[in-house]
């Protein structure tokens, strides 16, 4: 969204000369990360790509050390992991932000609720898809710590 973790990581990552590619999906977003990147010193070391997501990541060819999914749209969480793992080097890290996303309670009288209620449910759907396909990937070892609405940690075997 507008850069606070790829911040994070790109200090860390400037330190051994590492760099970022980060991809964003809403222009004005990635146009506040930018901002973000330069008033942090971190800018050189960080490629913002805008864009969807689902085209964008089946082109990339680079193999990473760390994969950080935070995607605002959890149904795209099992549509893309297949290829976010393929694209990670071995022992590489895959982290994914929410991975136990609460559904929120909502009153379904209000048809504003209902349409909530429904992208929600799409969304623990999603989710838990998602959760089965890290747990039962042969190329993973992993764990969900419950810290925040979740956080997913896999390291790449061989």
């Amino acid at each position: 969204s507008i850069g606070y973790s790829t911040v994070s990581m790109a200090k860390v990552a400037q330190g051994y000369g590492g760099t970022i590619t980060t991809i964003e999906y809403d222009e004005q977003s990635a146009q506040q990360a930018i901002k973000n990147f330069r008033y942090s010193g971190v800018a050189e070391c960080i490629e913002v790509i805008i864009g969807d997501a689902k085209e964008i990541i089946p082109t990339l060819d680079e193999r990473y050390d760390l994969i950080f999914q935070d995607v605002g749209d959890k149904t795209l969480y099992p549509v893309l992991f297949d290829r976010l793992v393929a694209l990670l080097k071995p022992g590489g890290v895959f982290m994914a932000e929410d991975s136990l996303f609460p559904v929120m309670d909502a009153d379904i009288s209000k048809p504003a609720d209902v349409d909530r209620m429904k992208r929600m449910k799409r969304s623990f759907e999603s989710l838990e898809e998602f959760n089965r396909m890290v747990a039962h990937n042969p190329c993973l070892r992993s764990t969900i710590l419950p810290i925040g609405d979740g956080l997913t940690i896999g390291i790449k075997t061989g």
